[in-house]
């Protein structure tokens, strides 16, 4: 008989300690993080340090660039929360990448949207930027042309 008690206060004790140890579990801060690797789809991931798999930032848009060498498009936005800056950055540079250009809406300058990607630091350029952006709150989708696909997925065959 004392050896069941003993049995049963364990069971107790583990089922206590289960519901009430707290769960250190990631909880997105928005419905479009995505699930899986934050730099899928980046050629020379390498050169990115991932700061936060997602994050959303807010801001007004002051440029606009579509590259012809990879199909990203980059924005500045100069955010609300300054945190998201390096030291001397004025604006967060996002980057919509030629796969999600089908999906995620281009804003003009001057907008004020909320962008939704993986914080990272460009080691290269030396800034911070959201990049990939996964969701941006409003613009209009410009799809990447069949050339920007393709050179896109020339870096990325060639840069691995």
């Amino acid at each position: 008989m004392r050896r069941l008690e003993i049995v049963l206060a364990l069971v107790g004790i583990a089922l206590v300690v289960g519901l009430v140890w707290p769960r250190h579990a990631w909880s997105p801060p928005s419905p479009y993080c995505r699930d899986g690797p934050p730099l899928a789809g980046i050629y020379h991931s390498d050169r990115l340090h991932v700061r936060d798999r997602c994050v959303v930032a807010t801001g007004v848009v002051t440029r606009v660039k579509f590259e012809t060498y990879d199909g990203d498009v980059h924005l500045d936005l100069r955010p609300s929360d300054e945190r998201l800056l390096d030291a001397g950055q004025q604006d967060l540079v996002v980057e919509v990448i030629p796969q999600d250009r089908a999906v995620v809406a281009i804003p003009d300058v001057g907008a004020n949207v909320t962008v939704v990607g993986p914080w990272v630091d460009d080691r290269e350029h030396g800034w911070r930027e959201i990049h990939p952006a996964w969701w941006i709150s409003s613009g209009r989708v410009v799809p990447a042309s069949e050339a920007e696909l393709q050179a896109e997925r020339t870096l990325l065959r060639d840069g691995r």
